[in-house]
């Protein structure tokens, strides 16, 4: 059996990297046979260009012919919907971390990519190179949101032999700083901001205009209300609820008092919204 799979794996890489390789040689022939050495090396970098262009095209289009991963849980090398999973996980890791991260820096590149995907993606979206998306077809990112270096974002989760699929939405002009982790089926509403290395376990709910701060961790199924705000290094244990417009520190969180929202601040908010 794990022979077969190596098999696999080497007629898959032919399949997945042969027409990218074909696309890179061709650029680099067209440089050296009808313009000379220096102009091989000038389209060198058009050629690597090239390449990454026919290979987000392949993996995407293989990706849009193969069934879509669903929502729900199911048993490991048993039901349906985990083949469904592993093949697109498959075909996810024949793409290597540091290609992905070139393809996150292009922004009509990454857009592709993503969108052929199954990723609910606009062009004003960032992904910072360096973020990591595992499971996209179930992520949704909104208008204007951005993505910090070295995020996670997460949609399936292994439960001893079962794995879970649930999908990530983060909202319209959102802001996940760096290294933040997302777990599958978490929900964030407009104009969040979650803080640099703040761990959002499956299951939680944000609502709109909320502030996070930096390394917080939040358990499962964690709630937080609308124009909340939480102190950085605030610890919520799973299933916490936190009502609108309060605000909530500490290890473990308790409330600290009520968010006081200016007029101008609201008159701003307005108008984001307003011109996003």
């Amino acid at each position: 059996m794990i022979s077969g799979f190596d098999v696999g794996w080497m007629l898959g890489s032919l399949v997945t990297w042969g027409p990218a390789g074909l696309a890179f040689g061709w650029v680099l022939k067209f440089g050296f046979d009808w313009i000379g050495w220096p102009g091989g090396f000038v389209l060198l970098p058009l050629a690597y260009l090239a390449f990454l262009t026919v290979l987000v095209l392949t993996v995407g289009g293989i990706a849009r012919a193969l069934p879509n991963p669903q929502e729900g849980t199911s048993k490991v090398f048993v039901d349906r919907l985990f083949f469904v999973f592993l093949i697109h996980w498959g075909l996810e890791k024949y793409i290597p971390k540091p290609l992905i991260t070139h393809i996150q820096l292009l922004t009509g590149l990454r857009t592709l990519y993503y969108r052929l995907r199954g990723t609910q993606i606009t062009w004003s979206t960032h992904l910072s190179p360096g973020a990591t998306i595992f499971g996209p077809s179930l992520l949704r990112l909104g208008h204007l949101t951005y993505v910090g270096d070295g995020a996670n974002l997460a949609t399936h989760l292994s439960q001893g032999d079962k794995l879970v699929q649930a999908p990530v939405v983060v909202g319209d002009r959102c802001s996940l700083g760096a290294h933040v982790k997302v777990g599958p089926g978490c929900t964030f509403g407009a104009d969040v901001r979650v803080g640099a290395l703040t761990d959002v376990a499956p299951g939680c709910w944000i609502e709109d205009d909320v502030e996070i701060g930096p390394a917080c961790q939040f358990g499962m199924g964690v709630k937080i209300g609308k124009g909340a705000k939480i102190e950085p290094r605030t610890f919520l244990a799973s299933w916490t609820a936190v009502p609108a417009g309060e605000h909530w520190g500490g290890d473990p969180g308790k409330k600290l008092g009520e968010v006081s929202v200016s007029k101008g601040a609201l008159r701003r908010r307005k108008r984001r919204r307003i011109g996003g």
